[in-house]
């Protein structure tokens, strides 16, 4: 029988324009799935409907992502513009 260690993980959303790290422990052999669904239900329901995705340190990962330590969870929102639209929009106001 192995003994499963506890560390702690940053996850890291928006909400309302604002950014929000919060500290968690978990367990050795968690997935980033978990995480969200004891963290936050709200969110969880999200990411269930495809609303949001997981990333860790800048890189998506799959639901069953198992998390190591010092990891931050990242959420992420789908992009209301892709960049090339943005920066075209961008020249455009400026002209």
């Amino acid at each position: 029988m192995t003994n499963k260690h506890n560390f702690t993980v940053k996850i890291l959303h928006f909400k309302k324009n604002k950014v929000y790290i919060n500290e968690i422990e978990v367990a050795e052999g968690t997935k980033a799935i978990d995480i969200i669904e004891s963290f936050d239900r709200d969110i969880f329901l999200q990411i269930k409907k495809n609303n949001l995705s997981l990333g860790v340190f800048g890189k998506p990962v799959s639901d069953n992502y198992i998390i190591k330590d010092n990891d931050r969870v990242e959420l992420y929102e789908p992009a209301l513009l892709d960049a090339r639209e943005f920066r075209i929009s961008k020249i455009k106001k400026s002209s």
